[in-house]
Formats: C-alpha cells, sequence, structure tokens
C-alpha cells in the first residue's frame, strides 16, 4: 500500500472504518494482511500460532476501531501497537517458545515460503533462521518493524519513544549486519 497510499490514506480508510463503512474496513484487513501474517510468523515461527494471532489483531481492530483518534497519531502506529501488545498477551498467556529457540527440525513446519522438497530453500532458510535468531531483543523488534512490517522512521519513533535519527543510524548498522552475515 505504501506505493499507492501514503500513510494518511490508513488513516482515512480507519475513519471510515469507525464510521461504519464495511469497504474501508476490508481495504485495511486486505493492505495489512501479509504484513501483519509475517510479522506474527517472525515473533511465533508457527504458522497456526501465527493465524490464529492475525485473525486476533483484526477482531481487535474492528472491536477498538472507536478508540483510534487520529488527533493524537496516525492510523499505523495505533495498529502496530495493537499488534505488539496482542502478541505480548499472548506470550504472556502461553510462555511458548521464542523464533529464535526454535529447534532445527521444526523449521519445515514454521515457513509458509519453504519449498519441502528444495534442500536449497531449506539451507537458506536456516541461515536466515540463525542469523536472526543471533540479534539482540531491540534488533529483532527493529528489523520487525521496520522490514516485516514496513513502518516508516517516523512512526517506529513513537512507537518505541526514540528519536527517528537513532533508529536510522540504527536501521542503517542491521542493514550492514545483515550484508555481512547473509551477504
Amino acid at each position: 500500500m505504501r506505493n499507492l497510499f501514503e500513510k494518511d490514506a490508513f488513516t482515512k480508510l480507519a475513519l471510515k472504518a469507525q464510521r461504519g463503512d464495511t469497504s474501508a474496513a476490508e481495504k485495511l484487513y486486505e493492505e495489512l494482511f501479509d504484513k501483519v501474517f509475517g510479522f506474527c510468523m517472525n515473533r511465533t515461527s508457527n504458522r497456526a500460532t501465527s493465524e490464529d494471532l492475525t485473525q486476533d489483531i483484526f477482531l481487535k481492530l474492528v472491536d477498538r476501531i472507536e478508540t483510534f483518534d487520529n488527533q493524537r497519531g496516525s492510523f499505523l502506529v495505533w495498529f502496530w501497537q495493537l499488534a505488539r501488545n496482542t502478541i505480548t498477551d499472548y506470550y504472556r498467556k502461553s510462555k511458548e517458545i521464542n523464533f529464535s529457540e526454535i529447534e532445527e527440525e521444526k523449521i519445515e513446519k514454521i515457513s509458509p515460503i519453504i519449498d519441502q522438497g528444495n534442500l536449497d530453500n531449506k539451507i537458506e532458510f536456516a541461515r536466515v533462521q540463525s542469523f536472526i535468531g543471533s540479534l539482540s531483543k531491540e534488533e529483532k523488534e527493529l528489523f520487525e518493524l521496520h522490514f516485516v512490517a514496513d513502518l516508516k522512521y517516523e512512526d517506529i519513533s513513537k512507537m518505541l519513544n526514540k528519536p527517528s535519527g537513532t533508529l536510522r543510524v540504527s536501521v542503517s548498522r542491521l542493514k550492514q549486519k545483515i550484508r555481512n552475515n547473509l551477504a
């Protein structure tokens, strides 16, 4: 959606959804679904759990859309905070294993992108998984918000209460780390 709309388009859709416009709610779902699912997969490493969490996040969106106040900030910041809180609540309740702690033999079960018959894909996925597991908690969160959720620096800054300049430097370092480890 970033190419078609700016973040204000999401806010406009959210305001329409608040007024009962179901097509606006459907458009939010369509545009955010893949990113939310990827965000959940990155956090849980379990397809079924990620599907459930993605569904929970969108149900909460529908239930809580009236609490969104565009005077206080953009919809995307509000929405991704809702997504983060949903996943945090899930882990508090379940004490499930974190992505970086997943066992190697479970790799085949957790990725919707792996061709089960292609050994090269499995090896590459394991390499990426290992790299993500080596990141600090802060780096993982920044990776998820910037690369998976595709949020802008200003939005991440509001969510994490960190200056956007600091985040730019951190993302630059993270990109270099990715290049060094995965290139």
